[in-house]
Formats: C-alpha cells, structure tokens, sequence
C-alpha cells in the first residue's frame, strides 16, 4: 500500500469504528481530506479492489477486516509517535501532527513496541485519541461533543480533534485537555455556546464545539 491508501483507510477508522457508526458517505471523506469528489471516489474504487472497504451504492462504505487491521496499525504509530514527540522531545499539540504522519509510515512494528513499552503503555495521545495495544484493544473514544450538550450542563473536555487552526484556538484562549467547563448558554440562532471555567467566559462557535468531545459531569 502508498502512503495515501493507509491516510484513507486510517480516517474511514476514524470516522466509523471509533464513532460507533456503520458507514460514512463519501463526500465526508472529501470534507476531510479537501479533496474533489471524483478523487475520492476513484480512491475508494481502488480500495474496494484490493478488499479493503466495501462500498454499498447510495448508502455509504465501511472497512473490511483487513482494513480494520491496516488502519489499527497505522492509527497506533501515529498516536504513539505523537505521545513521543511531546513527552520526550517538547512539541506542542499543534504541530507534532505532520512529523507523526511522517514517522507513522516508516516505523518497523519491532521499533513501535519497543517505543510503546518505553512511554509505558499510555492509553491515549495528547489530543485524547485511544492508543490501540498490541493485542488490538483500545479504551473507549470520547463521541459526545460540546454542541450536544445542553445550558446549566457541566462538561470535561476529554478529546479534541487533532486540527492545526482549532489547536491554536485553544492555546490562545488556555483551554486544554481535561478541562471543566459550564454551558452557560446555547445560542441556536448565532450559532455560539457560551462556556465557563474558572470564573472565566468563552464564547466559541458551534464549529469549534463539534470538534470538542468529553463527557456530562
């Protein structure tokens, strides 16, 4: 497989087993990756070839067995890497992205467990993504979102989608992982959410709420 190949299959991982979602449609993979719909499509033609997913008409796509253990694998690398490259070596959340990518393609398994035992096993990345082990097991994926929850709700940020532009949102408004916030206000119409932490109010979009996940306290 090329490097492109493991991206797609990776993010169908991503977007349907930890999401706990039979299939995705294939213009979210267009969403995801910026890419036309005819690329994407030839792309997921090619996978289906070679029995990676299976594409069901009018309906959507999802990995097959074989996929599932390819994008494991590769969602493993690059989440331990990114472990690695933070604890270890001081990147920041935000830009320990693409060295990951990088790494993630060219990391012998014998190197990756051994790398894996170093950081002594950890169960998630520094965005809050699950680490699969060895044995293809991984803790639960945090699915509700900030938009999902209602005012007076109390909420722990728990995960966070590994986004440049949004992380960078975050570190200027010193909001991290593991946070606790009060919804103070849900604003259908202007499409905002008021939060509080701290004695200190955000007011984000409903954008940047889809893409922080936690869990109702």
């Amino acid at each position: 497989m090329n490097r492109a190949e493991e991206d797609y299959i990776k993010v169908i991982y991503e977007l349907t087993v930890e999401r706990k979602r039979a299939l995705i449609k294939t213009n979210e993979l267009s969403d995801r990756f910026g890419y036309t719909d005819q690329s994407v499509n030839e792309m997921v033609k090619r996978l289906e070839g070679k029995h990676l997913v299976s594409f069901i008409p009018y309906k959507g796509l999802s990995l097959t067995n074989k996929g599932k253990q390819i994008a494991i694998r590769m969602i493993r690398s690059h989440r331990i890497w990114e472990v690695f490259l933070m604890q270890k070596l001081g990147f920041s959340w935000e830009t320990v992205h693409e060295d990951a990518e990088m790494l993630e393609h060219a990391t012998s398994e014998k190197l990756l467990e051994k790398l894996y035992e170093f950081l002594d096993c950890p169960k998630y990345c520094q965005h809050g993504n699950p680490i699969p082990d060895f044995n293809g097991h991984m803790e639960e994926s945090a699915t509700l979102s900030l938009a999902d929850t209602e005012d007076q709700n109390t909420f722990k940020i728990t995960r966070v989608l590994d986004s440049k532009e949004l992380l960078e949102f975050l570190n200027d408004k010193h909001i991290e992982l593991y946070d606790v916030f009060q919804v103070i206000e849900k604003d259908d119409f202007n499409q905002t959410i008021t939060i509080e932490s701290k004695q200190t109010q955000h007011l984000i979009s409903f954008k940047t709420a889809r893409m922080l996940f936690g869990h109702k306290m």
